[in-house]
This record gives C-alpha cells, sequence and structure tokens, in this order.
C-alpha cells in the first residue's frame, strides 16, 4: 500500500509540475503588444485622422526608417536573424498605427496608438522599440521629441 502511495506523490508531483510549466510557457508566448500614444483633438474630422494615420504607417514603414530602428536596438542579434533585411521584414510585420484611446486626467480621449506587436516574454523590448518608433514619429510629424527617462 505504502508503494502506491508513493507513486501517487510522484505521480501527482509530475503533474504539478508539467502543469506549472505548460502555464508558464503559455503565458510567456501570450501576445502583448507594446504602444505609445499620441494624443489627437477630439474636434477633428474623421477622415483626416485617417489620413494621418495612413500617413504615418506609410512613412514609418519605410526600409530607410526601419533599418535605423534595426541598427539602433540591434533587433538582428536579439531576434537571431541572419541580417538587417530579415529583421526590417519582422519588424514591418510588427508594426501598426491605429486610432484608439487613452487615458487623460479629464477622462478617456481620442488617440493615435504607434507600436508593435510581440509576445509576453518580449515585453521589454517591444517597449523599447515603441519608443524608438517615438522618435521617428516626432520628426515626422513635426513634433517636439518627448523626454524619456
Amino acid at each position: 500500500m505504502q508503494r502506491w502511495i508513493a507513486l501517487a506523490v510522484v505521480l501527482l508531483l509530475l503533474a504539478a509540475g508539467g502543469g506549472y510549466y505548460a502555464r508558464r510557457i503559455y503565458y510567456e508566448n501570450s501576445p502583448a503588444p507594446m504602444w505609445v500614444p499620441i494624443e489627437i483633438k477630439a474636434n477633428r474630422p474623421p477622415e483626416e485622422v485617417d489620413r494621418v494615420v495612413k500617413e504615418l504607417k506609410a512613412k514609418l514603414s519605410e526600409d530607410q526608417v526601419l533599418e535605423k530602428v534595426v541598427q539602433d536596438l540591434n533587433l538582428a542579434k536579439t531576434w537571431n536573424l541572419s541580417g538587417e533585411m530579415p529583421a526590417v521584414a519582422e519588424l514591418r510585420k510588427r508594426l501598426f498605427v491605429k486610432v484608439g484611446e487613452m487615458d487623460n486626467p479629464l477622462g478617456k480621449v481620442p488617440a493615435i496608438h504607434v507600436g508593435v506587436r510581440g509576445k509576453s516574454k518580449e515585453r521589454d523590448l517591444s517597449g523599447k522599440i515603441a519608443i524608438r518608433l517615438m522618435e521617428d514619429v516626432s520628426r515626422i510629424l513635426g513634433m517636439k521629441p518627448r523626454a524619456t527617462n
């Protein structure tokens, strides 16, 4: 009888360990997009906002802009890719510019979200990419660059 109890305890521990490992892997690979919001005035016509979003997406997707981001953050090495052009293609695939909302002391206000799609385990890198993209967004839109800490 003691053998069966010992076997049951061992199997229970293995099942618990496997469950913990599976849960950790699942959450590490779950989607976690990171973005930086740009506040827009509420009285802007939606057509103008859509036009700005399309232009911004097109300009951010240019090879020169993405190559500079890849070089600055050394993404080819981080993502274990063979060179800069595959890293540029991967970054282009992950990049998004969309209309959304952001919290403001006065409530929710419309905003343009500029960021990248990534996994939970890449959250820090995705945040760095989003912040680095804001330098180019500031240049494209003619805004003053944000102060980063």
